[in-house]
């Protein structure tokens, strides 16, 4: 039992390396902040956005980048890319009564 006890007095503890620092930009009040693409948050405001530009059922739409803006409710600002080659931004208003709805819309090509 002692000779258990010596050795574990002996055995140096396991160290972890140091953690780096995360830097994080500071956060402007209003500012649109990107959001992953493949964020479940996106799913209704990217539909809601492909509705409004075009009326094809199947226009086989990919989301290429989006932001988050807080205001009365969250603003989504999406670039869109459809099957025909045209590339879009939409911004869709998540309202605070839980509607979605499209402000603007923009060809970008």
């Amino acid at each position: 039992m002692l000779g258990l006890i010596l050795l574990l007095m002996a055995t140096p503890p396991k160290v972890k390396p140091p953690v780096p620092p995360v830097t994080i930009a500071p956060a402007t009040v209003g500012a649109y902040a990107p959001v992953s693409r493949f964020a479940p948050e996106l799913r209704t405001p990217f539909r809601t956005a492909v509705a409004a530009i075009t009326p094809a059922r199947n226009p086989g739409a990919k989301l290429l980048a989006a932001e988050r803006q807080v205001v009365a409710g969250t603003n989504y600002r999406l670039k869109l890319k459809l099957r025909d080659g045209s590339s879009w931004q939409a911004v869709v208003w998540h309202r605070l009564d839980g509607r979605f709805e499209v402000t603007e819309t923009a060809r970008l090509d």
